[in-house]
């Protein structure tokens, strides 16, 4: 039985893809969009002496996390209920491919939401030379007025939050 160059060739593509696991990440040149309010204070997650679960774990985690009213907006930390689109923008320690960064949106004191209701997650997995993503939350009509938080995590260890109002 003699086999075909091509399909030979497929194969061997395939076998080394397999090899390699596919590995196609969501891959951001520069930020993710994401939807949340406002921004307000810039903390760790609870953690002793301060310092997150993603900086105690060592290597990559958030120098700096705060809310801007778009992508490349100054921080903020109150956004009228009609600002549609909310940006959390969240500044690397450092840029290193294959970083998994996490925003969690939360609804703390809302009127008609359960208080700590979690809103939506979104997940990047960063670039080469990208030390800055973000994330936006969107809603077609004016935001209920109340606090809400955005939380973060770096290669699954919590990093920081940041809270923000509607107002």
């Amino acid at each position: 039985m003699r086999l075909h160059p091509g399909l030979l060739a497929l194969g061997l593509l395939i076998f080394a893809g397999l090899a390699c696991k596919f590995n196609v990440g969501n891959i951001n040149s520069g930020n993710v969009g994401g939807n949340a309010n406002t921004a307000a204070n810039t903390s760790g997650a609870s953690n002793s002496g301060g310092k997150t679960a993603a900086e105690e774990a060592g290597g990559v985690h958030i120098d700096e996390l705060y809310m801007a009213k778009s992508q490349n907006g100054d921080k903020v930390d109150t956004f009228s209920p009609s600002d549609r689109t909310v940006y959390a923008i969240a500044k690397l320690s450092e840029a290193k491919p294959g970083t998994k960064v996490k925003f969690t949106w939360f609804a703390g004191d809302v009127g008609g939401y359960q208080r700590n209701s979690k809103i939506q997650d979104f997940d990047i997995t960063t670039g080469p030379r990208e030390n800055i993503v973000y994330a936006h939350l969107m809603l077609p009509r004016d935001w209920p007025a109340g606090t809400y938080r955005v939380e973060t995590e770096v290669n699954g260890k919590a990093d920081k939050e940041v809270w923000y109002e509607i107002k």
